[in-house]
């Protein structure tokens, strides 16, 4: 192979290649130096609080902040017609859809999908509803400089320079997804927890005020059978090296937590007291809703408005039918518009069965079902029950602690009257896979 260059000859003498490979080698430095120059320079813009021009999250937009020596710094902006749809999923899987529970990821895109949403024109999946949730922009900070492009890889958090940006979504439904997040990822709990149906297993942890190990305490049972205990996990897995361990008798904390849910959580005093926030915040809710209802019939109005102008310029001859410009623009106010009026309905039907408002009624009748349900029935539904309300139970040596939230307790209260969405199990040891109990189709 020969390379000829217009701006610099070479010969085909030995000192000609010389010459080339140094050439070369000073090129390539350069470039290096380039990179490395570009590279700190756009960390500085991003200390200084500017974007860097890759394409925002979905919900923003940039705007031309300020110049500086002729340079345009740009930074972010709530871009209103996207941000209804991050608002959208964050209520989706922290409440649901009306009269429904909380959707999973998968049902969520489905969700999305279903009812005409897009994501920036493209359709909604697994990989980009994960983004979504779990992108810290939405509550206000959004970070540069967090993977390497070249290795494929995280850098470290120390590396990572955060962007103030305007938030989206309030900081108690932030933290309350990640937290959901963090319960649902398959890999939280080994397949013995998430399947078997003991009231308090996966919540309980062995020791509090630092008197334990932390870990998970998991069935144990003894007198072949007869007995069941909650047992320190870590302590039956690597010994006394780890853990001391601790067992307690299966049913006689059960009624420990139930007697102290009974008598220091379920009554109506009590709820109404942890809850008068949130008495207040659904009326506002639902006066915000209707505030939102006003806009997006505005928004459409404007839409629909836009398309007809869209049609008349077609026909005074200003535009054609084939135009690009026209079947791009045509095309993005169609699809708004369809995003707008699923909202729109979304919200009449809220606002018309008065979609979950906590009053002093429904705490008395919460606290009448949750008092009855998570003593008596199906052990996977006393199960579900218990979890909705408890967050965790640490067991001391003097005590035992039950920790939640009041976030967590205002979703359940809110869900009075839905049916439980119970898991699904991923692992069923009674199944039968030859011709018993279990019968296979007719030939």
């Amino acid at each position: 192979m020969k390379i000829v260059s217009i701006t610099q000859g070479f010969g085909d003498e030995p000192a000609a290649e010389l010459a080339l490979g140094m050439l070369a080698l000073f090129d390539e430095y350069t470039s290096l130096e380039t990179a490395k120059h570009t590279q700190r320079a756009m960390l500085q813009n991003a200390r200084l609080g500017f974007w860097n021009g890759q394409s925002p999250p979905l919900g923003y937009r940039t705007y031309e902040a300020e110049r500086r020596q002729g340079k345009s710094k740009r930074k972010l902006e709530i871009y209103e017609d996207e941000a209804f749809i991050v608002r959208k999923i964050f209520e989706l899987y922290l409440v649901g859809p009306p009269g429904q529970h909380p959707l999973g990821i998968t049902r969520l895109a489905q969700w999305m999908n279903t009812n005409g949403y897009k994501y920036r024109g493209k359709k909604f999946h697994v990989s980009n509803v994960q983004s979504v949730l779990r992108n810290t922009a939405y509550v206000g900070v959004a970070f540069y400089n967090k993977r390497d492009t070249k290795l494929r890889i995280q850098r470290p958090e120390e590396e990572w320079i955060p962007i103030p940006v305007p938030p989206i979504i309030s900081s108690d439904d932030f933290e309350a997804v990640q937290q959901r997040l963090v319960e649902r990822r398959p890999t939280a709990r080994a397949a013995r927890i998430t399947t078997t149906n003991n009231l308090l297993i996966g919540i309980t942890i062995c020791g509090t005020q630092g008197d334990g190990c932390g870990g998970g305490m998991t069935t144990s049972t003894g007198k072949s059978g007869q007995y069941k205990y909650y047992a320190c996990s870590n302590r039956a897995r690597a010994g006394t090296s780890i853990c001391k361990g601790r067992r307690i008798s299966m049913g006689k904390l059960d009624n420990i937590v139930l007697d102290a849910l009974e008598q220091r959580l379920l009554t109506p005093e009590r709820l109404r007291d942890l809850l008068s926030s949130w008495l207040d915040h659904t009326k506002h809710a639902v006066d915000s809703r209707r505030e939102k209802l006003r806009q997006l019939r505005s928004r459409k109005t404007a839409l629909e408005a836009g398309l007809e102008r869209l049609l008349d310029l077609v026909t005074e001859g200003h535009l054609t039918a084939s135009d690009p410009r026209f079947a791009r623009k045509n095309a993005e106010q169609k699809n708004q518009l369809m995003q707008v009026e699923a909202d729109i309905v979304l919200l009449e039907r809220q606002l018309a069965n008065s979609e979950r408002r906590i009053t002093p009624e429904v705490i008395e009748e919460f606290v009448r079902l949750m008092r009855q349900r998570l003593r008596e029935g199906d052990p996977a539904l006393r199960q579900y029950y218990a979890r909705s309300i408890v967050g965790r139970v640490e067991v001391g040596d003097r005590e035992v602690r039950i920790l939640g939230t009041t976030k967590a307790l205002e979703h359940a209260v809110g869900r009075v009257g839905c049916q439980p969405h119970l898991p699904v199990p991923n692992i069923e040891r009674e199944w039968c896979a030859r011709q018993d109990s279990n019968l296979w189709p007719p030939d």
